[in-house]
């Protein structure tokens, strides 16, 4: 299972949605079939239409025709089971992969634990909260990642980063 967006809200009255779309990957094209948890319970739709309004895409889903049926589900993580892993190149990495890593520096002493991933325009940020609960953001850029290993992230820190 693989969180790709949120449903921020509705758009229009004939059914469209606005999703905040959380995947690096083309997660959301016309024929896919992506869900939602309510209660615990799978509740899936396929892609009808689709367009991009700022950063924001609006969908359309087959059989969602009013406003009414899809208003419940504002708010809502959208997921998909689809695997990219093959689309995956040595340096790129699942969100999920990141998360509750270990962040150490090359002189392997441990400055905290990596709590999100922040999408900018320029890449991602790693956001780290330090071993005084403090809160700061790395980019995740070779000229700040060392390594990423299975269970740990060894960065490069510069003055002023941490």
């Amino acid at each position: 299972m693989y969180k790709i967006g949120k449903i921020t809200n509705t758009h229009g009255i004939k059914g469209e949605v606005k999703i905040f779309n959380m995947s690096d990957f083309n997660r959301f094209s016309v024929g896919k079939e992506i869900y939602l948890l309510n209660k615990q319970e799978k509740k899936f739709f396929t892609i009808e239409r689709i367009r991009t309004q700022k950063n924001i895409l609006i969908v359309k889903f087959k059989g969602i025709d009013d406003i009414n049926h899809i208003e419940p589900f504002k708010g809502f993580d959208l997921f998909s089971d689809e695997s990219i892993d093959d689309e995956l190149e040595d340096d790129d990495y699942h969100y999920s992969d990141l998360i509750d890593l270990i962040v150490y520096d090359q002189d392997n002493h441990k400055l905290g634990t990596v709590i999100s991933i922040i999408p900018v325009p320029q890449g991602h940020l790693l956001e780290i909260e330090t071993m005084e609960k403090k809160k700061v953001l790395v980019p995740f850029n070779e000229a700040f990642i060392d390594d990423v290993l299975e269970d740990r992230i060894i960065i490069k820190p510069i003055e002023g980063l941490l």
